[in-house]
């Protein structure tokens, strides 16, 4: 029991001198400021970030070029807001979509497009920062 009222004793005393409303300030430093403002010049530049797409489409042959741009135009019509990059490592054409930071993004934009692109999935890449709020 004497324990009990030590504990209750310990804990009220707690709970008094949290809920006692302590005015604080903070003073911060002006470098911070400077190396924010610094960060957000960095992050308007196009650095890429680790991330993931979805790929779309993945071709070679005669016609992969006139494919892989068809498919592009298909996409940009069906997905206006969501960017495509194409690109060839010979032989191949391929066609990413999207700049997700998480295979959660990356995998929730997939269940929209395997409709259209059956053989869709998504990739490790390096994709675009998101812009920044103002």
């Amino acid at each position: 029991m004497k324990i009990q009222q030590k504990l209750l004793t310990v804990f009220l005393l707690i709970i008094t001198t949290f809920s006692q409303g302590q005015n604080t300030s903070f003073t911060q430093d002006s470098r911070i400021d400077n190396l924010l403002q610094l960060h957000k010049e960095i992050i308007k530049t196009d650095t890429l970030i680790p991330g993931y797409r979805v790929q779309i489409f993945f071709e070679s042959g005669n016609y992969s070029k006139d494919l892989a741009l068809k498919t592009a135009d298909e996409f940009q019509e069906s997905f206006p807001d969501v960017n495509y990059y194409l690109s060839f490592n010979e032989p191949y054409y391929r066609i990413r979509v999207g700049d997700f930071r998480t295979m959660i993004e990356a995998k929730g934009f997939l269940t929209k497009v395997l409709g259209k692109y059956p053989s869709a999935f998504e990739v490790k890449d390096l994709v675009y920062f998101p812009p920044l709020p103002e």
